[in-house]
């Protein structure tokens, strides 16, 4: 009976909590390549990868699977990538569909900034306006004070839109989680200007101390838009992992690399979920006296084999025909409209791609045909480079 007591007695003191994490959406709200023919309304009808109404079901299902609490954090780069992001400053579609599936918070990435403070400014306020977002947590913005240029953005900060930090109770824990910007993807952020970037290691020290010794809280969460590469010098997320004591879990993004499983470093877990919206990384965590400890990890790959949420993909519907009208109507098209046929397909890899040349050829071209004066040899356009990071 004296074992019996102990032991429901240590049981008692241990509580479990999961997190549901993707990283790097980039607005591929319909799924990654070929989304005319993403069926969400069925199974087993396509070979889109991703899609945000499966991505919702899968966390409805997992949520659903437990009593424990449950996060669903993102680790940045949910904009740019599709025409969504056409309307971002308008309609904030990312963000409000984010919210509707049940993200609990967010951290931004490089290409949140690709329209400038002024126009991630616009897109936060959007959404506040126009159905909310999830909580928004950035800890190592620096902004001017010589240039006006970022005050829109200093000044939604200031309105505690985008907080330094959070603390966030579930199931008797306090949680506290921080957002930070690596130095690679800061390189990549030139539209940022003249914002700047705090160092995110340092940042980090900064936010573990105040939230370990000022928030006494029991758990901390880095969303980190910093990357894992092969090369351990460059490999940002394990740098921090190492430098920095006190972080239970680092959520990363940016370099899209899928980890089948955590990186363990000093006993902080970094996880990772590829792109696109392509899997779902689900972790299932022990927490007992300050300890924390994996009980359970994997990724689930969002495909066919998964049906979309009905209530979202109504509400991505309506979006798409904002889309149509707004963006593709002058171009007399529309976002399904066939405008040609290969007999084989066209891919996207990061070497040499047909679809690559596909596109470099097309704008060579449009712009020949746009501004090209046959009496004149020298107008005459010859080459055409795309970057691959844009097709």
């Amino acid at each position: 009976m004296a074992v019996l007591f102990l032991s429901a007695s240590l049981f008692a003191q241990e509580k479990e909590i999961t997190m549901i994490h993707t990283n790097d959406l980039h607005s591929h709200i319909l799924g990654f390549s070929p989304i005319i023919e993403y069926r969400p309304d069925r199974t087993g009808g396509d070979a889109t990868r991703g899609g945000w109404a499966r991505v919702a079901t899968v966390i409805k299902q997992e949520k659903e699977k437990r009593k424990n609490p449950v996060l669903v954090l993102d680790a940045g780069d949910f904009l740019m990538g599709s025409l969504f992001h056409m309307l971002a400053r308008e309609e904030a579609m990312e963000l409000r569909l984010m919210k509707d599936m049940g993200y609990d918070a967010l951290t931004l990435g490089n290409h949140e900034f690709d329209l400038k403070p002024r126009g991630l400014a616009r897109i936060l306020r959007s959404a506040a306006e126009k159905g909310g977002m999830p909580l928004a947590v950035f800890s190592n913005a620096v902004f001017s004070k010589e240039s006006e240029k970022d005050d829109p953005l200093e000044e939604i900060f200031n309105q505690g839109m985008v907080k330094p930090y959070l603390v966030v109770e579930r199931g008797g824990m306090k949680i506290g989680l921080f957002g930070i910007l690596g130095k690679d993807a800061a390189e990549k952020s030139p539209f940022a200007s003249p914002l700047k970037f705090g160092d995110p290691v340092e940042t980090s020290r900064e936010m573990v101390k105040l939230l370990r010794e000022k928030e006494k809280v029991d758990m901390v969460i880095c969303l980190s838009h910093s990357g894992v590469r092969e090369a351990k010098s460059i490999s940002e997320d394990e740098t921090l992992a190492q430098k920095v004591q006190g972080i239970d879990v680092i959520v990363g993004g940016h370099s899209h690399t899928r980890l089948e499983k955590p990186i363990v470093i000093n006993s902080t877990l970094i996880l990772q979920a590829s792109a696109y919206g392509k899997c779902v990384g689900v972790l299932d965590l022990l927490w007992e006296k300050g300890k924390v400890r994996q009980k359970n990890y994997r990724l689930i790959d969002i495909d066919a084999s998964i049906p979309g949420d009905i209530a979202l993909q109504k509400k991505v519907d309506s979006f798409l025909e904002t889309i149509d009208r707004e963006v593709l109507q002058g171009a007399d098209l529309t976002s399904r409209k066939v405008i040609g046929q290969t007999e084989f397909d066209l891919t996207i890899k990061e070497e040499e791609s047909n679809l690559g040349n596909l596109i470099a050829d097309a704008i060579r071209w449009y712009a020949n045909e746009k501004d090209y004066d046959a009496k004149d040899p020298r107008t005459k356009f010859v080459v055409a480079i795309e970057s691959n990071g844009l097709i």
